[in-house]
């Protein structure tokens, strides 16, 4: 990682980093919950596209580019328990940290000690609210806060880092309950908070993007985000990890396409971030080489203006017919490509 640039996050874009620092891939196209927010809603089914065989050959394949983090995400991963697991085992533990990204759903002491001793090193559990009932309707089902809190518990008896993926809403930003979600994760021994801003993709692809996250609640949240991160009060509370803060154009820019994230979705299509469902090619149809230097080509450094979910969304909206087509593809979307890399 040292040897590729890893260190040099500022330089991004250029021969000083060439590491990707994160690779999400949705290894599973199931889930049981119903989600607000979820960003893979369009993917969902009941039948996989990726075979776990071609998994473990993508890992080898980002391993071989240069990958710092490993997510397995979906979906639900645990509703591919057995095949996580093989491919956990399988993977060079040596070249990359594997992490899960989870809802929490089906996690027992067992199958947290079985996913450390495969080589799991890190879980995020998304805890949307403080409040029980606020998540559990984000999240669509009745116990999904019960479920996310006994998962953290579970994983940290297994000796696995835990850390959440919170999706700010106007309902805990503005209920003053930002604080009340630290304190209670110091309190589950959680050693990171993630503030991820909500995106019009997925089940939100027709939401204005206002409605979901003005700048109002940017700043409430920017303003607690270094009082938690700097101040006293909470010293003994986890970091908070603020990428829309971190990437903003007036900071590092947006980091997609492999200059920090990159993610593959449950059909294989190889995109540039979660929430923008652009393809830049499918694993199942090329190799991952391939379509990685497609896409840095397309994305040769960080954009320094809006997010490009939010620059493209009435795009993605249009020529993905609401989601039928989705992720689109980049040649369709050309022009407006251009124009935005062109402003950044």
């Amino acid at each position: 990682m040292v040897a590729r640039g890893g260190l040099n996050i500022t330089a991004s874009g250029t021969p000083f980093k060439q590491q990707i620092d994160m690779a999400i891939l949705g290894i599973t196209r199931k889930c049981v919950y119903s989600c607000r927010h979820c960003y893979e809603h369009f993917n969902l089914a009941k039948e996989e596209s990726v075979p776990a065989e071609r998994w473990a050959t993508l890992i080898r394949e980002i391993q071989a580019l240069g990958v710092s983090i490993v997510v397995f995400s979906g979906g639900e991963p645990m509703m591919r328990f057995g095949d996580l697991l093989r491919l956990l085992r399988g993977a060079d533990q040596d070249r990359s940290e594997f992490h899960m990204h989870t809802s929490g759903h089906d996690i027992s002491q067992e199958k947290a000690g079985a996913l450390k001793e495969a080589g799991l090193a890190a879980a995020a559990v998304g805890l949307d609210d403080i409040n029980p009932e606020r998540h559990d309707a984000m999240r669509g089902t009745p116990g999904a806060f019960g479920e996310a809190v006994r998962a953290l518990e579970c994983f940290r008896e297994a000796g696995i880092f835990t850390y959440l993926n919170t999706c700010l809403t106007k309902d805990i930003v503005r209920s003053g309950d930002l604080p009340r979600l630290l304190l209670a994760a110091r309190d589950l021994g959680v050693g990171i908070v993630r503030f991820l801003e909500p995106r019009p993709c997925g089940t939100f692809l027709d939401a204005n993007p206002d409605d979901l996250f003005s700048a109002e609640d940017r700043a409430i949240v920017t303003e607690f985000f270094r009082e938690a991160n700097l101040g006293r009060r909470f010293r003994d509370c986890p970091l908070i990890s603020y990428e829309a803060y971190f990437e903003a154009p007036e900071r590092l820019g947006c980091m997609m396409g492999g200059h920090s994230l990159i993610y593959i979705d449950s059909r294989g299509h190889v995109e540039p971030c979660v929430f923008l469902p652009v393809s830049f090619g499918n694993i199942m149809e090329e190799d991952f080489a391939s379509i990685f230097a497609r896409m840095r080509a397309r994305i040769p450094r960080p954009i320094h203006d809006r997010c490009p979910s939010l620059q493209l969304a009435e795009t993605v909206r249009t020529k993905g017919d609401h989601g039928s087509a989705l992720p689109i593809a980049i040649e369709t979307i050309q022009a407006e490509w251009e124009t935005m890399m062109r402003r950044a």
